[in-house]
């Protein structure tokens, strides 16, 4: 029996309704989606906490990119008229990173990793990328749990690290020099390791198990999720500084608005915003205050319970363009994208994906001209034009259900 379903028979035994959980100055306009979902969601999940990332990467200049050929119309001055970069996207159920060309909208030849690829971070100089997978007893297929570089320059995946826990997800600090892992159920740690010889430090444990990780762009601090009392009837959720010198935790924040489904942090590094769903299915995102660690009232983006019937989770995630003044909030449940300007704390209507059931991650390109949203049940990726709103055809990638694409992030 894998890990996934010694985890599923725990969910189901402890609770019913999953906690969802989500880089560094590499993350610090990102939407992180930080949980493990694709196959935890058919068993329900309960106890473990659980990491999955969705991020655009910036730059020390801003959010990194590369050059596209495709003309747009229409676009004010604010929104650039064609996306840069690259996107890269996990497929849990495949084992492997796709890359997609922005340029054309084209998948290119996937990148094999070992075992089942749960989240995906990029250094800060967009050079490398980290993915941590789960172990899977699948024929011929990883029995360790695992974090692969990927070189970007060549796309090549290189020797994995083994890891000693179950991890769910990696932040990295500014100067790219160190990565910290979360660890969330059953070990409760954060894992220094350090990304030039790759070595691995004494963990550091914590209270309660954390579900997701963003780093401050000053690389003192990183900010952490954190689910108190996961599986004994409904958890209690916190978000807390974490000191990197130290190891210690700072002021916990409850967060009244439910389980943490994603951190995004704005440009200037004041204020984050999370975005969660309560027991209800109601969701919300929660602004937070770095600067006096208040959390604000929340912003009601579904007030009503989502449809249930025919889909088996609730996928969410959240992203700011790299003006700094839209998050985009991803609802898999609706298959929608619902803008919120961030100067008055309101929402816009929300982008339908016209059926592409899923919206798990969603990640915005470079030069902030479209958004990149990964459909886990039909295995696509649905740019989305931000200057119009407009989604355009889905890119496809992987082969079905059992593609899990809870991360997606754009580099150069």
């Amino acid at each position: 029996m894998d890990e996934t379903s010694v985890r599923g028979l725990l969910a189901i035994a402890l609770g019913d309704e999953p906690p969802i959980g989500p880089v560094a100055r590499n993350s610090l306009l990102a939407g992180i989606r930080l949980r493990r979902r694709a196959r935890m969601r058919r068993a329900v999940s309960g106890a473990a906490a659980v990491a999955v990332v969705a991020a655009v990467i910036p730059a020390a200049t801003g959010i990194f990119g590369n050059t596209s050929a495709r003309p747009r119309t229409g676009a004010p001055p604010s929104v650039p008229k064609v996306p840069t970069g690259t996107a890269y996207v996990i497929d849990s159920g495949g084992g492997t990173v796709a890359p997609i060309d922005l340029a054309t909208n084209t998948a290119e030849k996937p990148i094999h990793v070992p075992g089942e690829p749960v989240s995906l971070t990029a250094a800060p100089d967009g050079k490398t990328a980290y993915v941590i997978s789960g172990a899977t007893n699948s024929p011929g297929a990883s029995s360790d749990q695992t974090m692969t570089p990927i070189d970007l320059t060549t796309d090549t995946a290189e020797k994995p690290i083994i890891l000693a826990n179950p991890a769910d997800a990696m932040g990295i600090a500014p100067d790219g020099k160190t990565g910290y892992i979360i660890n969330g159920f059953p070990s409760r740690t954060v894992t220094r390791i350090d990304l030039a010889t790759n070595k691995l430090g004494k963990p550091i444990t914590l209270i309660d198990p954390p579900i997701g990780i963003v780093m401050a762009p000053d690389g003192k601090l990183a900010y952490v999720t954190i689910a108190r009392g996961a599986g004994i009837n409904e958890s209690l959720y916190y978000f807390a500084p974490f000191d990197l010198a130290n190891g210690k935790l700072g002021k916990w924040i409850k967060l009244n608005s439910g389980d943490p489904a994603s951190i995004a942090i704005a440009r200037d590094g004041k204020a984050a915003y999370v975005v969660s769903q309560s027991s209800s299915r109601v969701i919300a995102v929660t602004p937070i205050d770095l600067t006096t660690l208040k959390a604000e009232k929340p912003i009601s983006i579904r007030t009503k319970p989502g449809p249930t019937k025919g889909y088996y989770g609730q996928p969410l995630a959240i992203a700011i363009a790299p003006d700094g003044k839209t998050a985009y909030v991803a609802d898999g449940a609706l298959s929608t994208v619902t803008p919120i300007d961030l100067a008055n704390g309101t929402h816009g209507k929300p982008i339908s994906l016209s059926g592409q059931v899923g919206s798990d991650a969603i990640a915005i390109s470079s030069n902030g001209a479209a958004a990149y949203v990964a459909n886990q049940p039909s295995s696509t990726v649905t740019p989305i034009e931000l200057a119009t709103s407009k989604p355009e055809k889905p890119i496809k990638i992987g082969s079905g259900w059992d593609s899990g694409f809870e991360a997606i992030i754009t580099v150069p």
